[in-house]
């Protein structure tokens, strides 16, 4: 921490300060790009905690990826005390929603839900409110603790999570405080999400691996960064998912309007007539060329 001082001196110690935050977010972007690229190596699995705290750490440098890790453990410590050591299914899951939602107090931000906050997975271990999708790493991470494997559900507008019995047609909505709920609730969530206007499908209720997670994560925190003009933190968000996902031209697009926004508008039409070399049909192809149009008159002044 800087220690206050009078006259420029202090200037130059905050500078320095900003400097390490920085690297340290430069750090954990480049952490996070490794385990991604080592994942590939051993079939794609990797940490879902780690790789999430590592997307918060690389927007908030103040992020201690090995306190979230901690406490992690302990909840899953305490879901395993009270199980009583029991490795019967339903009883771990009876004893994680115990500890979690009702002793530890994780439910949803209902009062902030469109915050970005609510996307870093360090920030929800941290203050226990968070969105569907996080508060369902939580579950799951704490779970795979106590050797219990759950999976997500990838619901339109909506997270959950598989009961572990794979006859059953359960799940939990940690959004929820943990409820349990059927097909026929779930079915009324997206109903309520979509105002009934989407036809509902089977395969909504199908698994979502970690990666296609750790993608709707960061796709959530982009959005959110980008409707609260925190631009810069926003194309951090835009090169981890490019990091997660290379081959998708539509950061390509996001990022060159992103760009655009902080003026950088040399850069901005690279990446927006990348977007339209490879989606030369898109829907929003027009609208895409006249930004780039503008984009070079902005230029030539």
């Amino acid at each position: 921490m800087s220690r206050r001082t009078n006259g420029p001196s202090f200037e130059v110690e905050r500078d320095v300060s900003k400097n390490a935050l920085h690297m340290e977010t430069g750090y954990a972007s480049g952490a996070f790009a490794e385990l991604l690229a080592k994942s590939e190596k051993i079939g794609g699995a990797f940490p879902l905690d780690r790789a999430c705290l590592l997307v918060s750490a690389s927007i908030d440098p103040h992020t201690d990826i090995s306190a979230c890790e901690t406490e992690l453990d302990e909840l899953a410590g305490r879901a395993a005390k009270l199980a009583n050591g029991s490795r019967e299914p339903y009883a771990q899951v009876g004893a994680l929603i115990e500890s979690l939602f009702t002793i530890g107090g994780f439910g949803g931000n209902a009062a902030a839900y469109a915050a970005s906050s609510n996307s870093l997975l360090a920030r929800v271990i941290t203050t226990r409110l968070g969105i569907p999708i996080t508060l369902s790493i939580v579950l799951m991470e704490t779970a795979r603790r106590i050797g219990l494997a759950l999976e997500g559900v990838g619901l339109p507008g909506h997270f959950i999570v598989r009961f572990p019995d794979p006859s059953s047609r359960l799940f939990i909505d940690p959004y929820h405080a943990g409820a349990i709920i059927d097909e026929s609730d779930c079915r009324a969530l997206v109903d309520r999400v979509y105002g009934g206007k989407l036809t509902w499908r089977d395969d909504y209720l199908d698994s979502v691996k970690p990666r296609a997670i750790l993608k709707r994560l960061v796709l959530n925190l982009k959005n959110a960064l980008s409707n609260e003009k925190n631009y810069t933190a926003a194309l951090a968000a835009i090169q981890l998912q490019l990091v997660i996902d290379p081959d998708d031209p539509s950061e390509l697009r996001d990022r060159g309007i992103i760009l655009a926004r902080l003026h950088r508008y040399e850069s901005a039409i690279s990446d927006l007539e990348a977007y339209l070399a490879r989606r030369p049909d898109a829907g929003d192809g027009e609208h895409i060329r006249n930004t780039v149009r503008y984009l070079r008159r902005a230029t030539s002044y």
